[in-house]
């Protein structure tokens, strides 16, 4: 073959390498795209594996129980939780919960006719650029606020699809994990599970300071909003823990039907009732998350604001409340990426941990 010959050819290879690489690039960011619901709701039942997997171990460790049967146990023991807390408090909580969404509506027409009352109301009244309509919308949006969050059809099957699919996960995660190394290549294949094994990891004492936060912040506000006098204090102190694993904006939300609910009874319940939260979330924030937190990298309150923005725009309420986890999982990856030249052979051979985690296997089996 002529050099000439010999250049187009190499010329023709190259470009149909181009063009494939690109339209499997495209073909794979348009699927992502259209399935970022599912994806989303896939990592977040890869949490609940997770959640399932620590007890589980706890479970294997002190019991010296089969794994299968230790998560057998854990999966028998939250459903038995569950049941029993939802025969004994479920239909007072339910009951809170509709009459949280007709007091609302009616604490803001009362906050509206007190501020109506005083020149410095009708001041902020006519700073809204109209009366009515946005205080209607604000009652129809805070009405809604139970309802959107904690009732609706496709709430509840996203849940009891996020369980089913968090119990396989954590039933059989080798079977998952030997998926995915068949679609990566040989030589890159212990760098994954590296960096799988950090992202478990951070994962696995994100969620555990994250719960120990939001059990803190639920039982502080309920015993605040109980000490004030304000109604509903245990369905406000269940809407605060639960806004908690938000970052940024959860508190700012659950801070909004208690702080209407106080100011409808009077401007110096109100103010306490705001003053509470800033004193809880003052507390979590620097005491209780701080040493829940010691065993992970603290994650930049303005990278996850960040992530929450832009999620926001592209999942809606379900990337903002995934944000944080993401930024968890993606600051393991980083770490083990940094350590990795020094740590881990790319060649063969079982993955080295990270220092002070374990391997993949142990974190997802």
């Amino acid at each position: 073959m002529c050099p000439a010959a010999y250049e187009t050819e190499q010329f023709k290879h190259r470009t149909r390498f181009v063009v494939l690489l690109v339209t499997q690039v495209f073909l794979v960011l348009f699927f992502a795209w259209m399935a970022r619901t599912i994806l989303l709701l896939f990592f977040a039942a890869i949490l609940c594996a997770l959640l399932l997997t620590t007890a589980s171990d706890w479970v294997h460790a002190k019991l010296k129980l089969p794994r299968g049967i230790a998560l057998s146990a854990v999966v028998l023991a939250l459903s038995c939780l569950l049941i029993v807390g939802i025969w004994l408090r479920g239909s007072a909580v339910a009951e809170q919960f509709l009459k949280l969404q007709v007091d609302l509506p009616l604490a803001i027409h009362t906050l509206h006719g007190q501020l109506q009352g005083t020149d410095w109301g009708q001041w902020v009244l006519a700073q809204l650029k109209g009366n009515a309509q946005p205080m209607g919308g604000l009652a129809f949006a805070t009405s809604r606020i139970g309802g959107v969050v904690f009732t609706g059809a496709t709430a509840v099957g996203s849940l009891v699809i996020l369980c089913i699919a968090g119990i396989y996960f954590a039933a059989e995660p080798g079977l998952y994990l030997q998926g995915l190394r068949l679609l990566v290549p040989s030589r890159y294949r212990n760098l994954v599970e590296h960096c799988l094994a950090a992202a478990a990891m951070q994962l696995r004492w994100w969620m555990l300071a994250k719960c120990i936060s939001m059990i803190a912040v639920g039982i502080l506000v309920f015993l605040g909003l109980w000490i004030l006098g304000i109604p509903l204090a245990g369905t406000l102190g269940i809407i605060a823990a639960v806004l908690t694993f938000i970052p940024n904006v959860g508190p700012i939300l659950s801070a909004i039907p208690a702080g209407l609910m106080a100011f409808a009874i009077s401007p110096m319940k109100g103010l306490l009732t705001i003053s509470l939260f800033m004193l809880v979330h003052f507390i979590e924030g620097n005491f209780v998350t701080p040493l829940a937190e010691r065993e992970i990298v603290k994650l930049p309150p303005a990278l996850t604001l960040a992530v929450q923005l832009f999620l926001a725009l592209i999942t809606g309420a379900l990337g903002v409340a995934l944000a944080a986890p993401l930024t968890a999982a993606a600051s393991g990856i980083v770490l083990a990426l940094r350590s990795a030249p020094e740590q881990t052979q790319f060649s063969s051979g079982n993955p080295t941990p990270v220092p002070g985690n374990s391997t993949l296997e142990e974190d997802v089996d």
